[in-house]
């Protein structure tokens, strides 16, 4: 942890400093820095160290209006040298929602070509596969010998983000090949390394989605991913620690959406209305939800006042039904986020989740059945609610399955079929089987 530090008043003192920092973890200093409210004390901090730690430290913060602002808070000519420092994809991340004066500042402390390649990688959606990748990487042509291509890889790895993969190009810079390092430095001096070069290469559009990107990198286990044109132009490359925060991201906004909200709400910047805007919604729905239950309920109560003991039984049914529809709903969505599950694919999933509600309703309703009839003294209204759970948790199972299987065929994020859904619907269904049940035991 790191506590209280000083900016330096003389050379002694900050060489002490720099040393200090070079010590530390650049998450650990972003997050002291972080914590200050002077922007010119966290400016003093990162002008103190080397250009690349204050670049990897600048990187760390997660206020990215933060970032900016230390950016162009320090010297002209420290600010250009960490500059230089950050990748090209981190820098569109960080200009991405920038307005244009402010964006034209930050943009002048790069170089030309690197400017040029943050203005290009801007053009792109943020979340698709050119709006991850970054422009510096290493390729070398397809025509020339092991020992120059090791030449042109130590001129241009300084630069480049990572050079576990060496990409092979043709004369027009389609992508023809990939080979590993250790590949390029085992092979013999002459070894040309078109012979040498694997062709199978896996690669993504720059307009497919990060998801997509997500899945190919998890399910290939690789550390980087060329990004090509229609034609098979290499524009740039996908990192994994990319694909980490896309993984997670996604994660998040999937559980936000299931609960019924977003993840806006944790924005520093958000407010009750923020709030109140994302959550409304639902809770509407889930009015109407209880406004149809309610009709449910008065259409059967007749049936209801006659044997009052059923309405006892009401929370339970309606509770019990919504936490397995959830939990299907839960797995299904989860499954199709990881591809574990594919939606046309899908037939043994939802006979799994329907055979699974049965076996669980058979066995919660064979307990209720029990307990009812005992406590209430008799054995129909025992059935009616042991009955009353087999259907409805068979019915949920199924429904908490099959909604987010058929959002997913019509390409809408299956993340919708929020627990709020599920819930809603299976309280207006529980109580039409449960009063039909009853109806049809206690009339035979």
């Amino acid at each position: 942890m790191i506590e209280n530090l000083k900016v330096p008043t003389n050379e002694e003192e900050e060489e002490a400093l720099k040393e200090y920092l070079e010590e530390q973890h650049p998450e650990d200093i972003a997050e002291y820095i972080s914590e200050l409210d002077d922007h010119e004390t966290q400016a003093a901090l990162i002008q103190v160290m080397e250009p690349e730690d204050a670049a990897n430290v600048l990187m760390e913060l997660d206020d990215k209006d933060l970032l900016a602002e230390i950016l162009l808070e320090l010297p002209h000519r420290v600010a250009t040298a960490i500059a230089s420092e950050i990748p090209s994809d981190e820098a569109a991340d960080l200009l991405e929602d920038m307005d244009e004066g402010e964006r034209s500042r930050i943009l002048s402390l790069f170089e030309d070509e690197a400017a040029s390649d943050i203005t290009d990688l801007l053009t792109y959606e943020s979340d698709t596969a050119g709006g991850l990748m970054t422009t510096e990487f290493v390729v070398v042509p397809v025509f020339v010998n092991a020992e120059k291509a090791i030449e042109i890889i130590r001129l241009y790895a300084p630069d480049a983000e990572t050079i576990y993969y060496v990409y092979v190009i043709d004369g027009l810079n389609h992508l023809v090949g990939i080979l590993s390092l250790r590949e390029v430095i085992i092979a013999g001096p002459e070894t040309l390394i078109g012979d040498i070069m694997r062709q199978n290469v896996t690669s993504v559009n720059v307009r497919d989605d990060q998801e997509e990107v997500a899945d190919i990198m998890t399910k290939y286990s690789l550390l980087a991913l060329p990004v090509v044109d229609d034609e098979d132009h290499i524009l740039g490359i996908i990192t994994v620690d990319d694909i980490v925060d896309v993984i997670q991201d996604e994660a998040s906004e999937d559980i936000y959406r299931m609960a019924g909200t977003t993840e806006a709400e944790l924005d520093e910047k958000s407010n009750v209305i923020t709030s109140y805007t994302s959550r409304l919604p639902w809770l509407v729905i889930t009015i109407l939800g209880g406004f149809c239950s309610g009709t449910v309920l008065d259409h059967f109560q007749l049936t209801l006042s006659q044997i009052a003991a059923l309405v006892v039984f009401i929370p339970m049914i309606t509770g019990m039904s919504g936490n397995v529809g959830t939990q299907s709903s839960t797995v299904t969505v989860r499954g199709l986020s990881t591809g574990s599950i594919k939606p046309k694919l899908a037939i043994g999933t939802i006979l799994r989740e329907t055979l699974l509600g049965f076996c669980l309703g058979s066995t919660v309703g064979a307990i209720v059945c029990l307990g009812a009839s005992f406590w209430q003294h008799n054995i129909a209204l025992g059935f009616t609610v042991g009955m009353a759970m087999v259907v409805n948790n068979s019915m949920a199972a199924t429904l908490g399955t099959l909604v987010p299987l058929t959002l997913a065929r019509l390409h809408i994020d299956p993340a919708v079929a929020s627990t709020a859904f599920i819930t809603m619907t299976m309280d207006i269904l529980g109580l039409f089987n449960y009063s039909m049940i009853a109806i049809l035991i206690f009339h035979l």
